[in-house]
């Protein structure tokens, strides 16, 4: 019996593992199509909708925190995972046992192979997410979309209030290659009659396509009838830390929730969003120290290095390791890192490839000529974070930090090979001012 389980169980990832080969598209239609199917009960739990170029992650991390300080029980689903998948799909801010998962995966595939309904890898966690938060205690549920928001599939879920982040020119051959454009598909995700939070652009002409979206909120397809959202703007410092940012955001839209209502917004010294600077110690070398920091598009890049300059890490000896996925513009992704070596020059620079996500690293070679371009010597370039890690904690330099930026899919490959994938060390979690 036990023997069964365990084939049943390797059965069910290695299908999921195959919805990779889907690769990744834009749509309602699979994915209403299977939630409609699995027959959840009507939920009982709030639900908060996050999309946006950058932010949208650590806005739900700071919202998962600040329930989590008050004890208020809720699922959060995020994306991309940085070491297992079960990060996808966390309960108070901590991923999912393994059985959890499987529990609802297996729900989710019996149901869609009778239904005879295709779905991608994305489209899979989601629905296990919602399936895991139909079977919690739960008061609050967290989705961050995948891409845009108009198609994305978190966009079936019902939903009470719809945050919307940042917003920069990215993924222009699927969003659009305009801010307006891409800014009208995340505001897609405005539920009519809800509550639409907005971090206020600065585009007179961004902000006009964002209240056209508020003004007729609704898709007609999904079952809702179009009418106003809320529209509510959330004025920003553009010169604050993206962290600082994404707790004005989370406590917007804290004071729409009733499960949230008896409770102040909690105030967070720190926050502890893996992969985000976060501190880890070498194993091998006590004095050295790997400062995780995941950038995935320019303005994000832009965003961590000011917020790196001004830390207390570049102060003394420092080492770059830099790695990433593909870019439209190389130079505009380089550039923030070029300034910030400039104003306090690393000991050494060097490059590695991240690996296992959801495009290919830039290889080695074509990142060093791209760095030489932009007159950044680099010391070394290996294949793997692994590979980085063992030459980091064995060379003769004398840098005490080494700022791991880049891809998120890089500060996954260095939490293993740091050791340092518990549960522990990829839940969400902060510090409260006293």
């Amino acid at each position: 019996m036990v023997a069964r389980v365990m084939v049943e169980t390797a059965d069910l990832r290695a299908w999921l593992e195959a919805t990779k080969q889907r690769g990744m598209t834009l749509g309602l239609q699979s994915t209403a199509a299977a939630l409609k199917e699995l027959q959840l009960p009507t939920p009982a739990y709030e639900t908060v909708h996050v999309a946006g170029s950058n932010g949208k992650g650590t806005t739900i991390a700071a919202l998962s925190a600040a329930l989590s300080a008050c004890s208020i029980n809720h699922v959060a689903f995020t994306s991309p995972h940085l070491v297992r998948v079960e990060e996808r799909v966390r309960i108070n801010g901590r991923p999912v046992s393994k059985e959890v998962f499987d529990e609802a995966l297996r729900h989710v595939h019996q149901t869609v192979q009778r239904a005879r309904i295709d779905l991608t890898f994305f489209e899979t966690t989601f629905l296990v997410a919602m399936v895991v938060a139909a079977r919690s205690s739960v008061q609050v549920l967290l989705l961050e979309t995948g891409l845009g928001g108009r198609l994305d599939a978190t966009r079936v879920a019902d939903a009470d209030v719809a945050v919307i982040t940042s917003l920069s020119l990215e993924h222009a051959s699927v969003l659009g290659d305009t801010l307006e454009a891409i800014a009208k598909e995340k505001a897609a995700i405005a539920r009519p009659g809800k509550p639409l939070i907005v971090r206020q652009p600065t585009s007179a002409s961004v902000q006009k396509g964002i209240e056209g979206c508020a003004k007729s909120a609704g898709n007609p397809d999904l079952g809702e009838q179009p009418q106003p959202a809320g529209l509510e703007w959330v004025l920003v410092d553009e010169s604050g830390p993206y962290v600082e940012e994404a707790m004005q955001l989370a406590n917007t839209a804290w004071n729409h929730l009733k499960a949230c209502h008896q409770h102040p917004f909690p105030a967070f010294k720190s926050l502890q969003w893996p992969g985000r600077m976060q501190a880890v110690t070498s194993p091998r070398r006590p004095n050295l120290t790997f400062l995780l920091e995941g950038a995935h598009n320019p303005s994000g890049m832009e965003k961590s290095c000011a917020v790196l300059s001004s830390t207390k890490a570049l102060k003394g000896p420092w080492i770059l390791l830099f790695g990433t996925s593909p870019q439209q513009d190389m130079e505009a992704m380089l550039a923030p890192v070029v300034s910030l070596c400039n104003q306090c020059p690393p000991e050494a620079v060097v490059l590695t490839e991240p690996q296992f996500g959801r495009y290919p690293g830039v290889p080695r070679e074509i990142l060093a000529a791209s760095f030489t371009e932009v007159g950044l010597p680099v010391d070394g370039t290996f294949k793997t974070a692994k590979e980085s890690v063992d030459w980091l904690e064995s060379n003769g330099l004398d840098g005490t930090t080494v700022v791991c930026l880049g891809s998120l899919y890089l500060q996954g490959n260095l939490l293993s090979a740091l050791g340092a994938d518990s549960d522990d060390l990829l839940a969400i979690t902060a510090e409260r001012f006293v």
